[in-house]
């Protein structure tokens, strides 16, 4: 975790903030600032859904002082719209509707208020086979509202994994060559099996790259849901698996003048050559042997494993009822 990217455009010092999930490895401590914990459930019941895993010790998982699900998260932080900065780093892409996500983040940060994203980027993660989130399924969601994943996601994020970590490929074989990880009759009969009960499964709803992020957050803004402009872009650096973004909380007003300020930063911090698909082809292949090397690293990280701990204890289910 690059901690001085993720806080580069926030004040510690004066400002009150948010975190969202940071179970026992907050970016920011109380220690270093006015910040508050949120995430989806009260603490003790996080420390129970981690206690089988044994790389998130659970004593260490942070006091959880909002819990947002069923609330919008204005009024899990009691109404105020008093927060200066909000971190989340690998979370975006586990909520289920983008834009409602941001718009309710949005709701709680005063003027000029930085949230700040860290955010996986899809060729060097177990996403590399997925396509890029799409403009239809971001406006499909938003307009249902979806405040947990559905089966979409939840079968795509499954059955596209591939274990970059696997012997396979380190062996040198491509992770095209790779069958699914999971049988695809399991995971549908998992689909269907929550949109009956409802069950929450961890999933990588969205996919992105650098560049198809800020053409995410464009239409957010063509659509007027976003009162943002980017404020900070990182694309991912050479043998990472990540990349940065800030977003500016802009003041409410007329849509014409949120769109001009959210153009007129884009143009500043990622204009349009800057996501042409053969320069990042080119940047892909450039750190491709770092990336692959410390995809073996991650691969026993709690972030890419909470997933596939979720879906075998659904696949136990499953099987105790066959």
């Amino acid at each position: 975790m690059d901690r001085a990217k993720i806080l580069a455009m926030i004040d510690l010092a004066h400002g009150r903030g948010l975190e969202i999930g940071a179970l026992n490895r907050p970016v920011i401590t109380r220690d270093m600032g006015a910040v508050e914990y949120i995430d989806r459930a009260p603490t003790e019941e996080l420390r129970r859904w981690y206690a089988i895993n044994d790389e998130v010790d659970v004593d260490q998982i942070v006091d959880v002082d909002h819990v947002w699900g069923s609330q919008t998260l204005f009024e899990c932080v009691g109404r105020q719209r008093v927060y200066d900065y909000l971190v989340a780093s690998h979370v975006i892409e586990h909520v289920p509707d983008l834009f409602g996500w941001l718009g309710e983040i949005a709701s709680v940060l005063a003027d000029g208020g930085i949230a700040s994203f860290v955010v996986p980027d899809k060729r060097f993660t177990f996403d590399v086979l997925r396509r890029t989130s799409g403009d239809s399924e971001l406006v499909d969601a938003y307009v249902r509202g979806l405040r947990r994943p559905e089966a979409r996601q939840i079968f795509d994020h499954f059955y596209g994994f591939r274990d970059l970590g696997s012997e396979a490929v380190r062996g040198g074989a491509s992770p095209a060559d790779l069958p699914p990880t999971h049988d695809a009759r399991e995971l549908m009969e998992l689909c269907r099996r929550t949109q009956e009960n409802g069950e929450y499964i961890d999933t990588h709803c969205w996919v992105f790259t650098p560049s198809t992020f800020v053409d995410a957050l464009d239409l957010g803004s063509r659509l007027g849901v976003l009162p943002f402009e980017i404020a900070s872009v990182i694309p991912t650096p050479a043998g990472s698996h990540e990349f940065f973004v800030a977003l500016r909380r802009l003041p409410d007003g007329a849509p014409e003048a949120q769109r001009a300020a959210f153009v007129a930063s884009r143009e500043t911090l990622w204009p349009r050559e800057a996501g042409d698909p053969e320069i990042e082809a080119l940047a892909a292949r450039a750190h491709a042997a770092e990336a692959a090397a410390a995809a073996l690293r991650r691969s026993a990280s709690w972030r890419v494993t909470a997933p596939l701990r979720a879906l075998a204890t659904g696949l136990r289910g499953l099987r105790r009822r066959a």
